[in-house]
């Protein structure tokens, strides 16, 4: 007997989303078809499906699965499961190495067969694109509010508090905010910055003593002289960075709420930190992103190929390197260096040619026409069994009350009349829960424009995101020996099974050997 979990997930009140209990129901329906014993329920409430970091219930169900106490993981769509590519197949390839599978209730995906895999990786690419479209929509919202100057959420800065969505000075939270600059300007520290608050009694909305590093954003925040701005985000995930978007990339609007400090005091506060900068040494540059890391190795030692980066004559230059190549000269790997651009640039050309042609999008979009209208005519088929059962059942009530109303029922009567309504109830329930099966309905030119959209965005526009999360699903290992390439495809890649399985290529001069790892 297989043990089954099963997982339901609700995004938020404001979604129009099948609820937790009739994700459970279809769930345990389906597990009940299977013959699966089902052993614990796991829900997350208003918790996005694009990360699971703030997954509560879903983090539990992993930790659990690595001490082995179920077979099958439930879901009622892929959607409930991530509505992010690479964490699904990262998570699903950990899961399946405990020999852990995932299945769907409302959507018949085979994920054991070829056509089911790749169905089930456009299903996930599809969900992720819905997830990034409505948070572009819902920006768009944001937006529109910034323009009117309305609260867009989060925390006020020191100083300031909401009133009707609009900023409003707190007088007394404000006092502070004058000195900062004040000191700033007299050439005080940081940290003589903190001591004089403290010694004045000013705290933060805690209670605390003002930590070294708030100032720096008191400093920078052009609220204080009266500049509404939104999207004002770091540009890196680093804490504290303090590096920033460019400035078209967030709302401005001068002299839009309640100033604090007048501009000359926070424009003389920003040269001033300016010239500090300088002195320091300039500002953080981030480093170049490689595509290729940890899915290449060099062929002669097996070690990774790391990035590598070297200024030539003002020129910088960028390099895959073996990790074995900066040992002692004993121990020294003898693999070249090859440019970074021009790997990825061949690799991504790969993907392009031979993963993301027409012709295979146009077979995927077909075969999920296919599979999805079959399992439509199955529950339109189990719905007219139903509803026949369900006419047949009030029927049977109906004449019951008929007995009762002619004064004619007894004890026996009574207790039909009970099961009467118990199995019309069951037969509703059961109805709701076949409907909830069914697929959604698939145009195939709709399929066909978000792979082609999918292509454009990974190729032609050459987004690194994007980039980087095609060669994540698609590529396995990259393999150089000298100038021969091995490059493995994983089955977990959508396009990638219907590929053909070897061909050798040349490219430049360089021999390219094509291996792929399919599923038997």
């Amino acid at each position: 007997m297989q043990r089954a979990v099963i997982y339901a997930r609700f995004s938020s009140d404001m979604q129009r989303e099948e609820s937790i209990d009739a994700q459970v129901r279809a769930c345990k329906a389906y597990a009940q078809s299977k013959g699966y014993t089902v052993v614990k329920e796991y829900v997350d409430e208003a918790k996005s499906g694009r990360s699971t970091l703030t997954r509560d219930a879903y983090n539990q169900m992993m930790a659990d699965a690595m001490d082995n106490k179920f077979d099958v993981i439930i879901f009622h769509k892929i959607d409930r499961n991530s509505r992010n590519e690479l964490n699904y197949f990262i998570f699903k390839d950990k899961l399946e190495k405990l020999g852990i599978r995932y299945e769907y209730a409302a959507q018949p995906i085979d994920t054991d067969s070829p056509e089911g895999q790749v169905m089930e990786t456009v299903m996930v690419g599809m969900a992720a694109y819905y997830s990034r479209n409505l948070a572009k929509e819902t920006k768009k919202g944001m937006n529109e509010n910034a323009y009117k100057a309305i609260f867009n959420g989060g925390y006020a800065p020191l100083g300031y508090k909401i009133v009707d969505k609009h900023y409003v000075i707190d007088e007394k939270e404000a006092e502070a905010v004058p000195l900062i600059f004040n000191l700033y300007l007299d050439g005080k520290g940081y940290s003589e910055i903190c001591l004089a608050l403290a010694a004045r009694g000013y705290t933060t909305r805690s209670g605390k003593n003002f930590p070294k590093n708030s100032l720096h954003d008191i400093l920078r925040n052009e609220r204080y002289m009266g500049t509404y701005t939104f999207n004002r985000v770091p540009k890196t995930k680093r804490r504290n960075s303090h590096s920033y978007a460019r400035p078209n990339d967030f709302i401005s609007i001068p002299d839009a709420i309640s100033a604090i400090v007048s501009k000359e005091t926070f424009l003389a506060a920003q040269e001033k930190m300016l010239l500090n900068k300088k002195r320091k040494g300039g500002a953080y540059t981030a480093k170049r992103d490689y595509l290729l890391s940890g899915k290449f190795f060099c062929g002669y030692c097996g070690s990774s190929m790391q990035g590598y980066s070297c200024c030539t004559r003002g020129n910088m230059y960028y390099y895959y390197s073996c990790a074995r190549k900066d040992r002692v000269p004993a121990d020294r790997c003898k693999q070249k260096m090859i440019r970074a651009e021009v790997i990825e640039h061949w690799i991504m050309s790969t993907l392009e040619r031979e993963i993301f042609s027409d012709a295979d999008i146009q077979r995927v979009a077909d075969s999920m026409s296919t599979a999805f209208g079959n399992a439509n005519k199955e529950v339109k088929n189990a719905t007219t069994v139903l509803q026949q059962r369900k006419a047949a059942a009030e029927r049977k009530l109906n004449n019951l009350y008929q007995v009762i109303e002619d004064g004619d029922a007894d004890e026996f009567d009574m207790q039909r009349l009970k099961k009467a309504k118990e199995e019309l109830r069951n037969i509703n329930n059961e109805i709701c829960e076949t409907a909830v099966k069914s697929a959604p309905d698939i145009d195939t030119s709709k399929i066909i424009s978000l792979l082609k959209n999918m292509r454009e965005e990974i190729f032609a526009k050459k987004n690194s995101h994007y980039a980087k999360q095609a060669i994540e699903l698609l590529v396995k290992r990259v393999t150089i020996i000298d100038k021969t390439i091995t490059l493995s495809l994983t089955t977990e890649g959508c396009l990638s099974l219907l590929v053909p399985r070897t061909r050798n290529y040349i490219d430049r001069n360089i021999v390219i050997n094509r291996l792929y790892s399919l599923a038997s």
